[in-house]
């Protein structure tokens, strides 16, 4: 395959995405097989445009992008069509296309990158002068929006993919604080230029202290649920930090990596290197998918919550979302799990519950943004309390001492093969990170947190 070179190295972006498909290579055959495969052409194709945009970004900065390569001659009926609910083609595009000339940038480029994962017609376009009629597995550039098209297009989950998603997500307009955003979900920019997308139906708060991205955004829907923004990827914060925060899952404090769980490709973490069970969990590709191009997914600001004092007997109810009201615990993990799913499903997002690598995630994006105190500093209960009463953090409140709470990942402990987290008003020296073997029975100490996940229509 054709190499391409660039002055500044590899991006963070790229570099991160050859790390989770490096990461996959050896995953063996599981439940979800196509969709691992899928998922692994999505990425490659990621970091295909991710390297020729910035390699394209140095090279043609001053120079008319003519000279890339010769004019592309071939169909482009698929920029008539729509990705992520936007039209393919860009607004801003002139009615020249052209292929993509590897050589080139390598005229202009003195540091090797990587190869090109597809594109093919363009390893061997430098024979071709002004026009190019070969095949579509090529990468093209329009003269004037610079948009960088892949013309074959990659297949996932049943869409196709043909640029990326943050070159569509440039043609949208902003929205304001208290703006219920009425049509596709859009993007909201805080002061500092860190960016938030704000799904169908919701509204960022009025609160200026609730209103940036690296102090915890939060948004609301109709009903006043509240939550928020967990940034996935680089982001910017006050006096121009950068940070940047993965969606994977993590050990901390005294947990201790015990090597790979072959059933679920995924890292087992114990509590120490004297137990005798692990906690593990397969990944699930859509919600890796939809953080990767969304820039991250919401997590509730406050424990799930019951518009009754629940008891042992209690029968199920909506949970909600809010501040001051009952926990809503005496939950099973089925009962969690479902009740998750089904707050809110539809073309815009989807949510379910919080999974261990949405947890950790929570807890690096704490601990990247200043607040890493937090995850080792023990809650000392007093009782069962309403939802929003305890320590709030990054604006989320409860994340370890007043109920544990329900999370995907499992354990091999045979007794107990489910798992909550942050530990609850009952156990001395509850810690955010706490990871907790149980039975998935119902109990008075433990209770469930919602995530939300933003779908690409």
């Amino acid at each position: 395959m054709q190499k391409v070179k660039n002055e500044r190295g590899i991006t963070l972006v790229a570099l991160t995405i050859t790390v989770i498909v490096l990461s996959m290579i050896s995953i063996p055959v599981i439940i979800n097989t196509s969709n691992v495969t899928q998922f692994n052409k999505y990425t490659l194709f990621k970091d295909d445009i991710d390297v020729l945009r910035e390699s394209i970004s140095s090279a043609f900065f001053d120079k008319n992008i003519q000279s890339i390569g010769p004019k592309y001659a071939g169909s482009l009926s698929f920029l008539n069509g729509s990705q992520n609910g936007l039209t393919i083609k860009s607004e801003n595009d002139n009615e020249n296309y052209y292929v993509i000339n590897p050589n080139k940038l390598n005229q202009y480029l003195s540091t090797e990158m990587q190869e090109l994962n597809y594109g093919e017609g363009n390893k061997n376009v430098g024979s071709v002068s002004e026009v190019y009629t070969g095949t579509d597995d090529v990468y093209i550039i329009n003269e004037a929006s610079r948009v960088i098209y892949y013309v074959k297009g990659i297949s996932y989950n049943g869409k196709k993919y043909y640029r990326l998603y943050e070159e569509l997500s440039k043609t949208e307009s902003g929205i304001t604080p208290g703006e219920i955003v009425a049509d596709f979900n859009k993007t909201y920019t805080d002061i500092y230029g860190a960016k938030a997308k704000i799904p169908v139906g919701y509204k960022v708060s009025t609160k200026p202290e609730e209103q940036i991205v690296s102090k915890g955004l939060v948004i609301s829907d109709a009903n006043e649920n509240e939550f928020v923004w967990i940034p996935i990827g680089n982001f910017v914060g006050e006096n121009g930090q950068n940070y940047y925060v993965d969606f994977n899952r993590y050990k901390y404090g005294t947990q201790v990596n015990n090597g790979i769980d072959n059933n679920s490709n995924s890292t087992m973490y114990k509590n120490s290197s004297a137990d005798t069970y692990y906690f593990y969990e397969a990944k699930n590709y859509d919600d890796e998918l939809s953080t990767l191009e969304n820039g991250g997914f919401y997590v509730g600001r406050y424990e799930a919550g019951s518009t009754v004092a629940r008891t042992a007997s209690t029968t199920n109810n909506v949970p909600v979302v809010k501040k001051g009201i009952s926990v809503y615990n005496y939950i099973t993990k089925e009962e969690a799990d479902t009740l998750s799913k089904n707050f809110i499903n539809n073309s815009n997002v989807k949510s379910k519950l919080c999974s261990g690598y949405a947890w950790d995630s929570i807890m690096k994006f704490i601990e990247r943004t200043g607040n890493s105190n937090f995850l080792t500093t023990a809650q000392t209960g007093t009782g069962l309390t309403n939802t929003g009463t305890a320590q709030s953090i990054n604006n989320i409140f409860d994340l370890s001492g007043n109920v544990a709470e329900w999370v995907t990942e499992l354990s091999s402990n045979t007794s107990n093969t489910c798992t909550v987290r942050g530990g609850a008003y009952s156990v001395s020296g509850s810690l955010p990170i706490a990871r907790i073997a149980k039975s998935s029975a119902k109990a008075v100490d433990i209770g469930f947190r919602i995530t939300l996940f933003l779908q690409n229509s």
